[in-house]
């Protein structure tokens, strides 16, 4: 007897297709600020003057005080609790050397948290000399909500014998950031390395040094950016603060607690751009800095 061979009838595909999340419209940023360099008008403000944790944004003023205190050809030693610094760190190795100048571009292009304690180790006094010499600075600038802990903008825990410890951020203002970054960005080698793309930090103990990549995606962009930093933390979300120089304008552009930071500083520019008069100019190629890598 032969069994007849049935053929099953193939199975119809269907495609599922995904729903796409639509796109939040406007800047999702807790606190965002913006101010025409040029004529000191402000372009934008929303919670510009709440109090907000600011996280690597503090890395600014801590570039500020190491140029104001170190010559940049000096050697450092890297502190021996380095490998306890929680990221994003270099990947410093204790007992190692490096000049002020490398440790400032660790600092400030790859946001090397270990680049801060280094610098602010190295500092008379050590590092509680060093933040105190970060509030003389902002107080300086005539900041008034700006208050900093860590050299890093780490948050800073402390355990009080309660169950709770007690969590101290690095905090400012929209507003105030963009004063801060705007005395940050007109010191020519702050300017200089935080539009670098990368850089390798020389080391007396590794022999390929310390590569660093840019934690800033805007410098993939075609914009006329002429400063910028990045931070982040969990507390304090996503926060950026830019100078851009559209033809004759000069905008500061500062985002807090931002989901997306790089996307609502983006919107937040092309909205200005439209705005102002004269902004509409081409981009000079004398006055638009492209982004460099060593």
């Amino acid at each position: 007897m032969v069994k007849k061979h049935v053929t099953q009838p193939k199975k119809a595909k269907y495609s599922v297709k995904k729903k796409l999340r639509p796109q939040p419209r406007g800047i999702q940023a807790k606190a965002s600020y913006c101010v025409n360099l040029r004529s000191n008008e402000t372009l934008h403000s929303k919670n510009a003057d709440q109090q907000l944790p600011v996280a690597s944004l503090s890395k600014l003023v801590t570039a500020m005080v190491a140029l104001d205190h170190f010559p940049m050809n000096k050697k450092l030693e890297v502190p021996e609790n380095i490998k306890k610094v929680p990221k994003s760190v270099v990947g410093l190795r204790p007992g190692d050397e490096l000049t002020v100048k490398d440790l400032l571009h660790g600092l400030l292009i790859g946001s090397g948290n270990d680049c801060a304690e280094t610098l602010a180790c190295a500092y008379p006094g050590g590092k509680k000399n060093f933040v105190a010499a970060m509030n003389k600075k902002a107080r300086s600038l005539g900041m008034r909500k700006t208050l900093f802990y860590t050299p890093s903008g780490l948050d800073q825990i402390s355990v009080n014998g309660s169950e709770e410890p007690d969590v101290d951020s690095n905090v400012s203002t929209a507003r105030e950031i963009a004063s801060i970054a705007r005395a940050a960005f007109s010191n020519p080698t702050i300017r200089e390395v935080s539009l670098k793309k990368s850089h390798i930090l020389a080391s007396e103990k590794e022999k390929n040094g310390y590569p660093v990549r840019t934690t800033n995606k805007l410098l993939r962009d075609n914009l006329p950016l002429m400063g910028g930093k990045t931070g982040y933390t969990s507390r304090a979300g996503h926060c950026l603060a830019t100078e851009f120089t559209p033809g004759r304008n000069a905008f500061l552009i500062v985002v807090l607690g931002s989901p997306d930071h790089f996307r609502d500083t983006r919107l937040l520019y092309h909205k200005v751009l439209k705005e102002t008069s004269g902004a509409k100019a081409p981009v000079s190629s004398k006055t638009a800095r492209v982004a460099s890598q060593d």
